[in-house]
């Protein structure tokens, strides 16, 4: 019988395949667990605790099966991922967990579990989860936080577990310096990059046939990651070639990682021509307006964006540039240019993904608005999307973004993050 279940998806596998490997490699005997994508495998098994690991855009299927746990056999419900850190008090009270685990999880989790088993598997909540770093819950009908939790390195962990047959792209770089206003990862990763050791990516990366990361930003491996540090780049894709001649293929700066459009220069477009297989990359330009840029603390330039695909195209690589529509204070001639900067991109060769704000709980943009699209920009998105020129799930995501909308309206909390302090006026 399972007395712990892990609730995986499509979209918390990455990040369960690496809570894995720091549990087995802490000790934790992961053989315990019931890993399954089945609900109803876990509703049949009825284990007395089941973790959770989701997004906010998730939480109203995920409110689904809690509601259908508690009143089948009522388990001990822990949630993690960035809706549990960034909104704690509503995953608790609303959705109905009883633990979420706030911050970075490798140690608090493996320290949780433990703490919970020693209680002979009654799963409760006593006042000895004070101890561990990362918690909040409810004891005895007061909120409780124990603080956040940081692994400032997290690379002493495995990517994956090695007694089980899952595996998912690496983690090879966490944090972000440039604290985009409406991204999660520097507020709850951090705003300083850091990376993996060389000689572990090589390692770990035995194990893939087709060789794929995960970064906030790809070419900036080994710096703090506001700068290029070109010697620490090539020494990475220098170092994985012998995996390559094995017959396994290394895609760099591709999904689930994209690169700043600023770090795409000839000499990183000539490491990857040299040493990666993937002949796209993926960029960031978000606006195709400089106000809209400062505004949203991109910290580059729309001629950042220009030079970076002129560079790609004279080099050979297909371009795949992301767009967000309906920013924050976005007027019609900020939309205006940000059409004319995909129109550019696309006389050039390159493709260009579309996608609508989104307010985050835990950003400094959770409380703005999004901006109502121009009936130039619908027309241009429509046609563009008819013919197969822009991809991205900008038409959904604005029934999304309502939706969040409110939810953010109705149970706003302050972030526990890294950065602390973030609100910004929009």
């Amino acid at each position: 019988m399972h007395e712990i279940a892990i609730r995986m998806t499509k979209r918390n596998h990455n990040a369960f395949v690496h809570l894995l490997g720091a549990l087995e490699s802490q000790g934790f005997e992961i053989g315990e667990l019931l890993i399954t994508r089945d609900f109803n495998e876990i509703l049949k098994a009825k284990p007395r605790a089941v973790l959770y690991s989701f997004f906010t855009e998730e939480i109203w299927e995920v409110e689904k099966e809690v509601k259908i746990l508690k009143e089948t056999f009522n388990p001990l419900l822990v949630a993690g991922g960035y809706h549990a850190t960034a909104m704690p008090k509503h995953t608790l009270k609303v959705l109905g967990f009883d633990i979420a685990v706030i911050g970075e999880g490798e140690e608090v989790v493996y320290q949780l579990l433990t703490a919970l088993k020693q209680t002979n598997f009654k799963f409760k909540i006593t006042k000895d989860l004070l101890s561990i770093l990362g918690l909040a819950f409810y004891l005895n009908g007061e909120f409780t936080f124990t603080g956040f939790a940081g692994v400032e390195d997290f690379w002493r962990f495995p990517p994956y577990p090695e007694g089980l047959r899952l595996i998912a792209p690496i983690e090879i770089s966490r944090g972000c310096p440039f604290g985009c206003y409406y991204c999660q990862t520097p507020y709850i990763k951090g705003l300083r990059m850091r990376h993996r050791p060389i000689d572990q990516i090589v390692k770990y990366s035995r194990r893939m046939r087709d060789m794929r990361y995960i970064t906030p930003n790809a070419f900036a491996y080994g710096s703090p990651g506001a700068i290029l540090k070109l010697n620490k780049l090539e020494a990475l894709l220098r170092a994985l070639q012998p995996l390559r001649n094995e017959g396994r293929r290394l895609y760099y700066g591709t999904f689930p990682s994209e690169v700043r459009p600023e770090f795409v220069l000839p000499e990183t477009l000539e490491l990857l021509l040299d040493y990666a297989d993937n002949r796209r990359l993926a960029i960031g330009a978000q606006s195709g307006d400089d106000d809209m840029l400062r505004a949203m603390h991109r910290l580059h330039r729309v001629e950042h964006v220009k030079r970076a695909v002129e560079y790609m195209i004279e080099y050979g690589i297909e371009p795949v540039v992301d767009f967000i529509v309906g920013l924050p204070n976005e007027s019609k001639e900020s939309q205006r240019k940000s059409i004319e900067l995909m129109k550019w991109i696309m006389s050039k060769g390159g493709k260009v993904r579309a996608h609508y704000f989104m307010p985050l709980p835990g950003t400094p943009w959770a409380r703005c608005k999004p901006s109502p699209l121009s009936e130039e920009m619908k027309r241009f998105l429509g046609r563009m999307a008819a013919k197969g020129k822009i991809e991205g799930s900008w038409g959904n995501q604005i029934l999304l973004s309502k939706r969040l909308q409110r939810l953010i309206e109705e149970f706003y909390e302050e972030p526990m993050s890294y950065a602390g302090g973030i609100n910004k006026a929009c």
